[in-house]
This record gives C-alpha cells, structure tokens and sequence, in this order.
C-alpha cells in the first residue's frame, strides 16, 4: 500500500495529497462510498471506466487517476515502460559516446560487413587477379 500511495502521490498537487490518501485508504478497507457491496458485484464492475466514472463524483481525486489508468491501452505500457528504460539508459550524463568514438564504431562494423560479405566466389576471382 505504501507504493501506492508514493506513486498516486506523484500525480497531485501538495493540496491533494491528504484527500488522495483518505480516499486510496477507504477504497483499500471498503469502507466510505466504496463499502456498499452492490459496487463490488459483476454486473458493477463491468466496465471499469463506468464505475469509477460514477465514484468520481463522491471521490474526485482517486477518481481522477482511476480513469488516467484505465484510459492507458494496455500494449502501451510495456512500450512505455521500455522507454523509460531507455531514457534512464541514454542520457547525456551517463551516454560519453563522442562522434569521433561512433563514427571509429561505425567503420569498424562496416569494414567487418564487407570482410563477411565477400562469398567464396568472390574470393576465387580476387585470387585469379593476383
């Protein structure tokens, strides 16, 4: 619970953040408007964007984040995720690649491909020339 609420937390103002923690702990505890055992049946939960979409109105700050994360389709957040990986990865204080060190890589590789790219055919006929 206390990573939940360090995240959420991130997402609302100072102002926020003691109505964000009421209203995280009473959807936790099911009590408040969360406690009615009618919202928690199948038929209530069926469309997640509807419920929280109704509780919204009696808990605007949980509501609010609610329906930010349903609205994440869910093959993006892999992808965002990766990239956030790759940022942490590739920034300019942790990436020292100069151009000189990638144009010097760049070469390589491409002198590499082309030593690989030469078929034994070719080779016959570089020996024939000599």
């Amino acid at each position: 619970m206390s990573y939940i609420l360090e995240e959420t937390s991130k997402l609302v103002n100072a102002e926020s953040r003691g109505q964000l923690t009421q209203e995280l702990l009473q959807y936790h505890n099911k009590s408040g408007p969360f406690e009615c055992e009618h919202l928690w049946s199948d038929e209530a939960v069926g469309d997640p964007n509807i419920w929280w979409a109704v509780l919204r109105t009696e808990r605007p700050v949980i509501g609010a984040i609610a329906s930010k994360l349903m609205s994440i389709p869910a093959s993006s957040a892999a992808a965002e995720r990766n990239w956030s990986h790759f940022g942490f990865i590739h920034n300019l204080k942790r990436n020292r690649l100069t151009n000189e060190l990638h144009q010097q890589d760049t070469q390589n590789e491409i002198d590499e491909e082309d030593f690989i790219m030469i078929s034994s055919d070719e080779e016959d006929e570089i020996d024939d020339d000599e």
